[in-house]
């Protein structure tokens, strides 16, 4: 067994609030924990992206830029420069019995002779695991010595407009609610110190917790040694946490008996399930699909959403298309055509792409896309940023149909296992050859990712190519998709 660590960070501790398993395993099991996945490293860069920028916010603060492994020369900086009185620093390092932390921004009043801290979140709220985090943070301060005057969370103004970001954050006085907090942390801090003493793993049970307030590194090693099963009660459409009363009551398997006060999609997938024979409603399908109208224009976006707006009248994490793809069918004996748009630089994606998405969808007939409101919603926010084409682009909004609502209502294959998303419905109604696997852009994470990369000056050439030829090959994908979906639907 691993022996406990000198020091204990913050971010480990809170491990231990959300699970005393999680935190145990990731101490003395580490060769369980996955690596870090491409999107959660994105979610890693993006918080760090928000903290630079929060930093602007005070001008000529000292930075204490030792590594993140580096606990005690990052604790001999800070005192280095709280004995200098200096007045703001960046990323001070404290300890207190063994739990180490770092404050984000620190701010020094002369008048006072205390401390303001500034804990920036790249939320657009004050979350209540964020109290937590921020409160724990404070009590280690305050116990290794440091006089607080003031706590504050600062996170992402929902409000702020490209380009003015002078009001890019919001500041949440949190002192009194926090203060309130620290005598609830030494118990906590007691059982946790206690549990990575242990010499076996506790013996913690899967629950919410599992997935909230993160998904924990370690849920596949605990479920498996549970054996649920691959399609059970947690399959179930839409099942919510009445899987976690189903799970207590040793309710796991589809076939369960006493599976009982289902909805009607859930009673569905228990059909299938036991009948091992897809279902399907002839009938409800023909009628959703009498009022289709041709030529039909299968679209989908994809889009950016940076926390830090970059777009003109953009704010954080909104929504802006960089690329479409659309395959127009004119009549059902006609040939597909294809249209697409990739932006490829770093300028605003949307003066180019509308003109385009317009062409594309001329014409009186449907707009055919998999969860419509999203495509939807981006039309209408296009139609905000563009007065020329506004009428034009609202025209297109009431022409949507959804070919979702037709599966979720009228069809249920065993391998959707509870989920009509089109990367699960598509190979399961059409086989393998329609699964996103092996392919370098293979979601709309990775698509934001590649869009990031290829618009990045430092990105080779060849790199950048690859990129633009594997999302060009993967929004095309979700287009022709959806074509072989709907002829399916018709072909019954």
């Amino acid at each position: 067994m691993a022996s406990k660590p000198t020091l204990l960070s913050k971010t480990k501790i809170m491990r231990g609030y959300q699970c005393l398993k999680s935190i145990y395993l990731t101490i003395h099991h580490k060769e369980l924990e996955p690596p870090v996945g491409p999107e959660l490293q994105a979610i890693f860069d993006q918080g760090n992206i928000v903290g630079a920028e929060a930093r602007k916010q005070f001008p000529n603060g000292i930075l204490i830029d030792n590594p993140p492994w580096d606990f005690f020369g990052s604790l001999k900086r800070t005192r280095e420069l709280l004995k200098e009185e200096t007045d703001v620093i960046f990323e001070a390092a404290f300890e207190y019995k063994g739990c180490y932390a770092r404050a984000d921004i620190i701010v020094y009043s002369k008048d006072t002779k205390r401390w303001s801290i500034y804990e920036v979140k790249s939320t657009t709220k004050v979350k209540d695991e964020h109290l937590d985090d921020v409160g724990l943070q404070a009590w280690i301060m305050a116990n290794a010595g440091l006089p607080i005057e003031k706590i504050c969370i600062m996170h992402l103004n929902n409000e702020c407009r490209y380009p003015n970001l002078k009001n890019l954050f919001t500041e949440v006085d949190v002192t009194d609610e926090l203060r309130k907090q620290y005598n609830d942390i030494p118990p906590k801090l007691t059982e946790i110190f206690k549990t990575i003493r242990d010499e076996s793993i506790p013996d913690i049970d899967i629950g919410p917790h599992c997935d909230s307030p993160n998904e924990c590194p370690f849920k596949s090693h605990c479920w498996g040694e549970k054996n649920i099963p691959p399609n059970s009660v947690f399959n179930l459409p839409n099942v919510r946490d009445k899987k976690w009363d189903l799970y207590k009551e040793d309710i796991l398997n589809l076939d369960d008996s006493r599976l009982t006060d289902l909805t009607p999609v859930q009673e569905r997938a228990v059909s299938v399930y036991k009948s091992k024979k897809r279902f399907i409603d002839k009938d409800g399908v023909k009628n959703a699909l009498a009022s289709w109208k041709f030529p039909l224009v299968f679209l989908d976006f994809e889009t950016i959403n940076p926390a830090i707006p970059r777009y003109e009248n953009t704010g954080p994490y909104q929504q802006v298309p960089f690329q479409f793809s659309a395959h127009i069918w004119e009549s059902p004996d006609a040939d597909l055509t294809h249209q697409e748009y990739l932006h490829i630089d770093a300028s605003d994606p949307r003066p180019n792409l509308i003109p385009l998405l317009l062409n594309a969808c001329q014409g009186d007939g449907n707009i055919v896309a998999y969860y419509s409101s999203f495509e939807s919603r981006r039309i209408a926010e296009l139609a905000e940023f563009s007065s020329e084409h506004r009428k034009s682009l609202e025209a297109l909004i009431e022409r949507f149909v959804d070919p979702l609502p037709l599966f979720r209502e009228f069809v249920y294959d065993i391998n959707f296992e509870g989920s009509f998303s089109l990367k699960t419905v598509a190979p399961s109604i059409l086989g393998e050859t329609q699964s996103y696997q092996g392919m370098i852009v293979a979601d709309g994470s990775a698509a934001q990712r590649a869009f990031e990369e290829i618009i990045n000056p430092e990105t080779n050439e060849e790199r950048r190519n690859e990129l633009i030829s594997a999302s060009l090959e993967y929004c095309k994908k979700d287009t022709l998709v959806m074509v072989d979906l709907v002829k399916w639907l018709m072909n019954l």
